[in-house]
């Protein structure tokens, strides 16, 4: 099982077909056919079919924070002010929200416990192990069981385009020496491959590899359908990661 592309009303959008085989859930990752930065929370608003109102995102810098939303929070819009990088909740119509543009973007979903997660794994979020503080804050907060969680790795920078200096690649392999095959030297170039690193840093937590989709699609390779900070020399427009937990099939 993979990723798969969806169209609605003139917008693509992808999606798990994992997580598609829980009714309950909602979720999707954005493209540039159909979307700009000004319309995406009233086309999510009406995929998803919740008032855009209920839509949460937070300050983006990079990191491995997490923020856990629950009915103690009393504005949801306050969040959009707070720094961190990672959402987690288990509060039923919240659509989790971040921004991607190459970084990684990772669904989290407790099937048991019914508890959603999404991280923006940049490579500072990746090396600071974004993708275990999700899993660790989960089984902390609601006593998710590894065996229960799915993972996505969605679309962002691969391997085959991600260069980086040879310096950033030895740190990597040294904090993470147990994983293997995470940095790749090719004509004098290092690249990094932040889909395995996040995908073992799952493994690492007891994920089970059946339960991690890897899309295996690189943002900067796919300009046509996805846009590329890198690519594109700085480009401003975004994607947006979403996921929700669907009130009404929620029993």
């Amino acid at each position: 099982m993979g990723i798969i592309e969806k169209y609605n009303k003139g917008v693509l959008y992808y999606q798990f077909e994992s997580f598609n085989k829980v009714a309950y859930i909602n979720h999707l990752f954005t493209s540039r056919i159909g979307w700009n930065n000004e319309n995406i929370p009233d086309k999510i608003s009406s995929i998803f079919n919740v008032p855009k109102s209920n839509i949460v995102n937070v300050r983006q810098v990079h990191g491995a924070e997490m923020t856990v939303i629950d009915l103690k929070v009393e504005d949801f819009k306050d969040l959009s002010k707070k720094e961190s990088d990672g959402l987690i909740t288990n509060i039923p119509n919240l659509i989790l929200t971040t921004s991607h543009a190459d970084c990684v973007p990772i669904y989290f979903l407790d099937k048991r416990k019914k508890v959603v997660g999404l991280a923006h794994g940049g490579w500072r979020g990746t090396y600071k192990n974004i993708t275990g503080k999700m899993i660790d804050t989960m089984k902390n907060i609601y006593n998710s069981e590894p065996e229960d969680i799915l993972v996505g790795i969605g679309p962002s920078i691969g391997p085959c385009c991600y260069e980086v200096s040879k310096d950033l690649g030895e740190q990597f392999n040294k904090r993470y020496s147990r994983f293997k095959n995470i940095v790749q030297e090719k004509n004098n170039k290092v690249f990094l491959d932040l889909w395995r690193i996040n995908y073992l840093q799952a493994i690492d937590k007891g994920i089970k590899s059946g339960n991690i989709t890897l899309s295996k699609t690189c943002t900067s390779c796919k300009i046509d359908k996805f846009y590329s900070y890198r690519k594109e020399k700085d480009i401003k427009n975004r994607m947006v990661a979403a996921i929700s937990l669907d009130k009404r099939m929620i029993i």
